[in-house]
């Protein structure tokens, strides 16, 4: 069963990034994929037409190319702590990060959603009446005219054509979000390759935490340890490379193969002379 058939109707909300980096706005883009399960709508980023939710920077002017829909919010996006005051809210501060996006889209979804109900909504149109036109009697009698008789028609023969079979579920199919992370005792990550710039969405501490899991698997709390980050950052860091499927999850008991054995060599099995006199010997022929 797909997920379309298993969940009920999601309404979706619109977003547009306006002016942002492309780190901003490619976090943004992974942020809502990451949050499809704990948000009740689906988030699309769209370029045109009227948005839910439009997404700047502080400096930065409306589009003014009708993208303004009823209801809708604009999200700021400060460089420095220092621009956010004086700001309309809501602002958030660069880098962004991941359970701060989630905590503001949950407060602002329930409004969005009201609006977007009333927008569907749509006035039932009054019936018009059709006027009548009266024909006087002898008129009508002059005009009535006796019906001719109505052949029937053949009756169709039953169609040997199979009919079409209902769409099933395999052609809808939706693609389904990946489940979040979970880590199990002693359970531990590693990299399975170096992400792109725009999914090192933290800047230098996501740098650091890819490198120390490029080459070796490590605990999430020996990952902790080691990069001295807060643990809600770290938690981020891995989902986001594991909603990007960069993340390889090894379980306690795996060991790596050991790559380093060499080929046996057939020349070592042959005994080393115990003199030069001797391998003189042997190489002649002469028997010991």
């Amino acid at each position: 069963m797909t997920d379309s058939a298993q969940s009920p109707f999601r309404p979706t909300l619109f977003m547009r990034t306006w002016q942002l980096r492309d780190a901003d706005a490619g976090a943004l883009k992974l942020f809502t994929t990451l949050l499809k399960g704990r948000l009740a709508a689906d988030w699309a980023v769209t370029d045109a037409g009227s948005v839910d939710l439009l997404v700047m920077p502080v400096s930065a002017q409306d589009p003014g190319d009708g993208v303004e829909g009823p209801g809708m919010v604009r999200l700021r996006i400060a460089a420095q702590s220092q621009e956010v005051e004086g700001a309309p809210a809501p602002v958030l501060v660069r880098p962004l990060q991941f359970e701060e996006v989630a905590a503001l889209l949950q407060q602002l979804e329930p409004d969005l959603l009201d609006t977007l109900a009333l927008r569907r909504v749509a006035p039932v149109p009054e019936p018009v009446a059709e006027p009548v036109i009266t024909v006087p009697a002898e008129r009508a009698r002059a005009e009535a005219v006796e019906p001719e008789p109505v052949m029937a028609a053949p009756a169709a023969e039953p169609s040997r054509e199979p009919s079409p079979s209902p769409k099933t579920d395999e052609a809808t199919n939706d693609i389904p979000s990946r489940a979040p992370l979970e880590l199990g005792p002693g359970a531990r990550v590693k990299l399975r390759r170096w992400p792109d710039p725009v999914q090192l969405t933290g800047g230098k501490s996501h740098n650091r935490l890819a490198s120390q899991i490029s080459a070796t698997a490590l605990e999430r709390d020996d990952l902790l340890a080691l990069s001295g980050l807060p643990a809600a950052e770290v938690d981020a860091f891995l989902q986001a490379m594991h909603g990007a499927d960069l993340l390889e999850v090894l379980p306690p008991d795996f060991v790596a193969k050991d790559k380093t054995a060499q080929p046996s060599d057939s020349s070592a099995a042959e005994p080393v002379p115990d003199s030069l006199f001797g391998l003189i010997r042997r190489r002649l022929g002469i028997g010991n």
